[in-house]
């Protein structure tokens, strides 16, 4: 095969325009014959190994489970609930999101690190926070939980979890 400047080109007749049975004659260093399972180094570069697993499903199921996915953790159309989540007296800038079970949740970052500090749970989708979590020293472990247990808005009762 020759190059448009009449130098003949580095890969021959192993370049992706050679032919089968070209290739089955061409022999390689030391006696062995290509084209008949062998895979010659022509480019220097590693050999492939593998792309991983097949998916086990569809395009279309893939987008269903995203779009599902999405759906879920998407606040409730009009849900929109308010918490001082520090307890200082002033409402708290929150991000709302849903639960996955028909309820939201709401999340305040209390230090402005980016990670949510507090997470209400809304069950019932009322505007009362049934149980909240908080991570109380900002360390990414929420160590602390309080109920709401007769109903009225106001966290009643706190479980600590084990190691705070």
């Amino acid at each position: 095969m020759k190059q448009k400047d009449g130098e003949p080109s580095d890969l021959d007749m192993w370049s992706e325009f050679g032919t089968a049975a070209g290739m089955a004659a061409v022999k390689l260093p030391g006696g062995s014959r290509a084209g008949l399972g062998e895979r010659p180094d022509i480019d220097g570069l590693p050999a492939v190994q593998g792309l991983g697993d097949a998916p086990t499903i569809g395009l279309d199921e893939a987008v269903r489970h995203a779009t599902a996915k999405v759906r879920e953790t998407a606040a409730p159309e009009g849900y929109h609930n308010r918490v001082d989540a520090d307890g200082d007296g002033h409402l708290d800038e929150a991000t709302y999101r849903g639960d996955g079970k028909g309820g939201a949740e709401i999340l305040v970052d209390l230090d402005g690190d980016g990670q949510a500090d507090f997470i209400g749970h809304d069950t019932d989708l009322d505007n009362r926070v049934d149980f909240a979590d908080y991570d109380k020293d900002h360390d990414g472990v929420f160590e602390k939980r309080m109920y709401d247990d007769d109903g009225n808005g106001y966290l009643d009762r706190t479980e600590w979890t084990h190691g705070s």
